[in-house]
């Protein structure tokens, strides 16, 4: 075992501090439905348009789908209150290196394996608002909210 030449942990707040709401759900011992898990989401959200993203949404849809009609690729486009998200499945395979650009543009990725008789779900996030909880931001990651 290798020699640990930096560490850095960071300060964890409990879940009853930062999520109240989910601390009573869980403490109760009445796990909640469905509808009540979106409504507590969707609440005590702010979202900012964050400026020239639209023109850069557009550009990014543009290019999923030349990249979808160009190499065959399944792919779902949705809206969303904050985001664009493009999903692409496909059976693994070498060679998919064409992907760079469009992951590139995206501001968040998610992979997930075996859905719908795929091998594999690419999700890409293209935020158009700035998302926050209770006063603090949730997405995009990245910090210049003027960009």
């Amino acid at each position: 075992m290798g020699e640990i030449i930096y560490k850095k942990q960071f300060h964890r707040e409990p879940i009853d501090e930062t999520e109240p709401e989910v601390a009573n759900f869980t403490d109760s011992g009445n796990a909640p439905s469905f509808d009540e898990i979106m409504k507590e989401i969707y609440s005590n959200v702010t979202y900012l348009v964050l400026p020239g993203r639209e023109k850069k949404a557009r550009y990014f849809i543009q290019k999923a789908i030349e990249i979808s009609n160009d190499y065959e690729l399944d792919i779902e486009i949705r809206e969303h209150l904050s985001h664009i998200s493009v999903t692409y499945t496909f059976d693994c395979c070498a060679g998919m290196g064409f992907l760079k650009s469009i992951i590139e543009m995206a501001d968040d990725i998610s992979f997930f394996d075996h859905i719908g008789g795929y091998d594999l779900v690419m999700s890409l996030d293209f935020y158009t608002k700035a998302v926050f909880k209770r006063g603090r931001l949730i997405q995009p990651k990245w910090s210049d909210l003027s960009e």
